[in-house]
């Protein structure tokens, strides 16, 4: 064997094993690469790193965290202690949560005063507090109408629970003096100033108890609020109202006029709660007429998010809510802070047995196409909770409720 042909043999082997390298890694890089789908429809001026987290800052809410009798029954832990557990309240959602900078919920009850009630004074175990921040949640809506159901007691040891865990809060607060500086909190996210106000219609005609002051549906105070919101130095103002009418899939006139206001004094999203069902919600985009510029988005507003997690069923739009995402980046030509399209999620909340053990909530079209789902339940119950998520995913996509709508202001 002269060493020609060696060298013949050894130049074909190491030319077969480099082209199997290629093909191997060509294989792997099929496999995980992601399609990141159609580029956002309004994608302001000078936004070049859309993609890139680093130049991004997202904001997430979701709406009313309800605790009625069973939801409470449910989540108690068998065996003594009286401990309840709400890990499966958050479990499924607990990721998109954590995906955002900063995640917002409107905690609709008090906390800490036993017995623990649902409907129509509600008073939750502190369990659904240190869940909520477990699960990525960093600030609590106190302005809603049942903040007050179980009078002093029941709204000072809330702010008690909450201060414990040393979790940020909004609406309701010690003293008037309190709330003349903690009515409006400005959160910095990647050097982007955010200010962000709550409020409530009303304390269903319970009086807000002596010394506590809960933010109230007043015009002169929002505005306050606002001026408040500039004063340090927001560049993004954020209003997160609990107004409307129950279970009503449309806003009424006093929604439609306090938007109207505190956009006219500056505000730049609302976010709102209470009606119990997703409400319409807008983006008003600006028609951009440079060839090199797309559509900016100049306000958002959606009139509610629906419930999170509840006992309701007068209806599937009870069960279903949304969690809303806005986006925002820091326009590199401009310096200002844009807004960028934002993201919508709906979720279904399941009641005790029909997912889990309990009452848990689900993002409705990544369940759709899990396992479990396509499994069709082990239990009559599951069986039955799947069918009525599975038959509402349509009319939901019907209603169409967000709209993307052009203005030239």
């Amino acid at each position: 064997m002269n060493k020609h042909y060696l060298y013949v043999m050894k130049l074909k082997w190491t030319l077969t094993l480099a082209a199997a390298m290629v093909l191997t890694i060509g294989a792997s890089a099929q496999q995980i690469m992601i399609n990141p789908g159609p580029l956002p429809k309004a994608r302001p001026l000078g936004d070049f790193d859309y993609f890139n987290r680093r130049d991004t800052v997202t904001i997430s809410f979701i709406g009313d965290v309800m605790q009625h009798g069973a939801q409470i029954d449910a989540a108690l832990k068998e065996g003594g202690g009286r401990i309840h557990d709400y890990t499966n309240a958050f479990r499924f959602m607990e990721p998109f949560f954590k995906e955002a900078d900063y995640m917002v919920a409107n905690m609709e009850f008090t906390v800490g005063t036993k017995p623990y009630t649902g409907y129509p004074c509600f008073s939750a175990p502190p369990e659904i507090a240190s869940a909520a921040k477990s699960a990525g949640i960093d600030l609590f809506l106190m302005a809603n109408n049942h903040i007050c159901d179980k009078g002093a007691s029941g709204l000072g040891k809330t702010l008690d629970i909450y201060e414990n865990l040393q979790m940020p809060k909004l609406g309701a607060y010690r003293n008037k003096a309190d709330a003349d500086t903690s009515s409006v909190i400005l959160v910095e996210l990647k050097g982007m100033k955010f200010a962000l106000f709550n409020y409530t219609y009303g304390t269903n005609g319970i009086p807000v108890p002596e010394p506590y002051h809960v933010n109230l549906q007043d015009s002169v105070e929002i505005k306050r609020n606002i001026q408040r919101a500039k004063d340090l130095g927001a560049e993004i103002i954020i209003a997160m109202p609990h107004w409307g009418e129950e279970y009503v899939l449309s806003p009424v006139a006093e929604q439609k006029k306090f938007a109207d206001m505190m956009f006219r004094e500056g505000v730049n999203a609302i976010i709102g709660g209470h009606p119990h069902v997703p409400e319409e919600g807008y983006i008003y985009v600006r028609k951009q007429q440079q060839p090199y510029a797309r559509d900016s988005v100049e306000r958002i507003l959606f009139y509610s998010m629906g419930n999170y997690i509840s006992n309701m069923s007068r209806s599937g739009w009870t069960s279903t809510g949304m969690m809303i995402t806005l986006s925002f980046t820091r326009d590199r030509i401009s310096g200002k802070v844009r807004m960028l399209m934002p993201r919508w999620k709906y979720m279904w909340c399941f009641r005790k047995g029909q997912y889990t053990n309990d009452y848990t909530v689900v993002p409705i079209e990544e369940f759709l196409q899990s396992q479990d789902f396509k499994a069709g339940g082990r239990t009559t119950l599951q069986q039955q909770g799947f069918k009525a998520i599975s038959d509402f995913w349509p009319q939901i996509i019907k209603k169409d409720l967000i709209k993307i709508v052009e203005t030239n202001k």
